[in-house]
C-alpha cells in the first residue's frame, strides 16, 4: 500500500515533507482557485514532486440537497466538469463522494427518489470517466449521514448505478461506529479502492493515530493485508500542528 496524507493547497508542502507517499486534497478548494492560482499550484506540485492521486469532498455543499424535489443535477454540470479537468490535470485519479449531509434522507419517502439520485451518480461518473478518473462512493456512519452507511450497501447501490468506473471504499472510522465487520472488507475488496485510517474512536475530532491513544489499529491494517488489498490509504484526520511528529506517531501506532 501506499500512505497518503490528507489536507488542503496549503497543507501540500508539509504533507511532502513529513514522508507520506502522495496527498489527498480537498476538491472544492481546488476548483474554486482562480486560473492563475490554479496554475501556480499545479506547477508547485510538478516542482515538489509529490503525487496527488486522490480527491475528497467532492461537492462544497453541507445541506441535504440530492433528495430535494427542487433538486437539479444539470445545475452541478459546469462544476463537475471543472472540478474533474482541475484535479485530472494535477494527477488525481480518484475522487471521493462523501458529502453525508448531501446526500441524506429527510424522510422514508425519499427513497422514493433514489432512482433520481442513481441518475445522478452516473452523470458524475461519465464526466469522471472523460477525465480517466474513477469515482468512489463512501460508506459513512450514523453521525455522518443516514444513506449509504456500510460497504454492502454501496456495493449495492453500485450494481443500479451500473458504470463500470464506480467504487467503494473502507473508512476505519465510520466502520468503527456503524459497527460494520471488518471482514467485509476482505468480501467486497474487489469493490474497494481506497482506505481511510485515523483514530476513530474520538467525534467530532478526528485525531491523528499515536501509540498513545490505545487503539489497536494492527487489527484492521491485518484485515487489509488478509483481503490483498494494495492500493492508496490516506490518513484523513484534522490538520496537525506537526506534520513530522504526527506521521512519525501514526507509524508507531501502526507497526504496533
Amino acid at each position: 500500500m501506499i500512505l497518503g496524507g490528507f489536507g488542503g493547497i496549503r497543507d501540500y508542502l508539509e504533507i511532502s515533507g513529513a514522508g507520506f507517499d502522495f496527498a489527498e486534497l480537498d476538491m472544492p478548494e481546488i476548483a474554486a482557485l482562480s486560473k492563475k492560482d490554479f496554475e501556480d499550484f499545479e506547477k508547485k506540485v510538478r516542482e515538489i514532486g509529490l503525487e496527488v492521486l486522490t480527491g475528497a469532498r467532492l461537492f462544497p455543499i453541507t445541506d441535504p440537497l440530492f433528495f430535494a424535489d427542487d433538486f437539479s443535477p444539470e445545475e452541478l454540470i459546469p462544476y463537475l466538469e471543472k472540478v474533474c479537468e482541475r484535479t485530472a490535470r494535477l494527477g488525481i485519479s480518484k475522487i471521493i463522494l462523501g458529502n453525508g449531509k448531501a446526500r441524506s434522507i429527510r424522510s422514508p419517502k425519499d427513497l422514493e427518489k433514489e432512482l433520481k439520485f442513481i441518475q445522478f451518480v452516473r452523470m458524475i461518473a461519465d464526466i469522471a470517466q472523460s477525465f480517466g478518473q474513477e469515482l468512489i462512493i463512501e460508506p459513512l456512519g450514523p453521525k455522518y449521514s443516514n444513506y449509504l452507511n456500510t460497504i454492502p450497501e454501496v456495493v449495492e447501490f453500485i450494481g443500479k448505478v451500473e458504470r463500470r468506473n464506480v467504487f467503494t471504499m473502507a473508512d476505519l472510522r465510520h466502520m468503527y461506529w456503524n459497527k460494520e465487520p471488518f471482514e467485509n472488507v476482505v468480501k467486497y475488496v474487489t469493490y474497494i479502492h481506497h482506505i481511510h485510517m485515523d483514530y476513530p474512536v474520538s467525534f467530532p475530532e478526528r485525531k491523528y493515530p499515536t501509540p498513545e491513544d490505545g487503539y489497536d489499529y494492527r487489527y484492521f491494517l491485518d484485515i487489509l493485508k488478509k483481503s490483498g488489498y494494495n492500493d492508496t490509504l490516506t490518513i484523513e484526520a484534522d490538520i496537525p500542528l506537526n506534520w513530522n511528529t504526527a506521521f512519525k506517531k501514526a507509524m508507531e501506532a501502526f507497526e504496533r
